[in-house]
């Protein structure tokens, strides 16, 4: 079955992908979500960072924690320092493998922490984390002997250093960026996928121009507000589908109008209705057909 066409954001490995980037320029990224786990390791550049509805400015050591279906992209204010960054990619199956190993191992997305997402370690910590990442990004590229246990051992201990330094509370979180026009705007389509989110009454909602506010918007996020809005209720429908939630109390519970516009704007985002995408996941969950790749836009990802 043939879901919508992707560019960079599916995982070609069945268990993770890593590499290191480094870039003098890069083109504008829209906001976006993948159906797997991305760790993302910055070293180097002047870069925020958008995730769900919280903005980081990045510091080099930086570690972002990115599950499935959560929105995010950075926002580059300039090149004078080289975008550089580790990007890993865990898929699900792999690390639900890993829970039965370690039962703790998802600590980080347990209540308290599920909307962490950035952690900002000691500088000891930051460089023996940047040590582990080269050394899995190495032996992934040559692939070596044995590289792909190690390279699952290696992400065990990453995930283990972050469930302790969470745990334990020696770290110090960073903090998202003082609310902005776009954190409050994001934050309000967050609490009110049900309700009127047209661009008038969010608008109104911020004290801004309307006009304005389309345009901060779209200039910051690299899509609509519109579009914006129809994937995160999207999102929510998918979470609520895999809840077993009855399809058509879905609906009114993520803001559309009626069954016949969530039924067209699924099936046009996605290339299956909501009938057909629960039961490509549940076979997906069996192992009987591959990992799924649905996702929003065409753009590559490997930032």
């Amino acid at each position: 079955m043939k879901f919508i066409k992707t560019d960079k954001h599916y995982m070609a490995e069945p268990d993770f992908e890593i590499d290191h980037y480094k870039d003098a320029s890069y083109p504008p990224i829209a906001s976006h979500y993948h159906e797997f786990y991305e760790i993302y390791l910055f070293v180097s550049g002047n870069a925020d960072f958008v995730v769900h509805d919280k903005m980081f400015r990045l510091k080099p050591g930086d570690l972002l924690i990115i599950p499935p279906a959560i929105m995010h992209h950075p926002i580059f204010r300039d090149f004078e320092i080289p975008y550089e960054r580790y990007v890993l990619w865990l898929s699900p199956p792999a690390f639900d493998t890993m829970k039965k190993i370690d039962p703790d191992i998802d600590y980080f997305l347990r209540p308290g922490h599920a909307k962490t997402f950035l952690i900002r370690d000691s500088v000891d910590s930051s460089r023996a984390r940047f040590g582990q990442f080269e050394a899995l990004t190495h032996a992934y590229r040559e692939e070596s002997l044995c590289y792909h246990s190690e390279g699952m051992a290696d992400i065990l201990r990453i995930l283990i250093g972050i469930n302790r330094s969470l745990y334990n509370r020696e770290h110090v979180f960073a903090k998202a960026q003082k609310p902005s026009i776009l954190s409050n705007a994001l934050h309000y389509i967050d609490l009110n996928l049900s309700g009127d989110l047209s661009l008038d009454t969010v608008a109104k909602a911020l004290f801004i121009d309307k006009y304005n506010f389309s345009h901060m918007f779209k200039q910051n996020m690299q899509i609509s507000f519109y579009q914006y809005v129809i994937q995160q209720r999207l999102l929510e429908a998918k979470r609520l589908l895999m809840k077993k939630e009855p399809i058509s109390s879905i609906p009114a519970k993520c803001g559309f109008s009626d069954y016949n516009a969530f039924y067209r704007s699924f099936k046009k985002n996605y290339g299956v209705n909501p009938r057909e995408y629960v039961a490509y996941h549940i076979k997906a969950i069996h192992g009987e057909v591959g990992g799924l790749s649905l996702d929003i836009d065409h753009q590559s990802t490997e930032f």
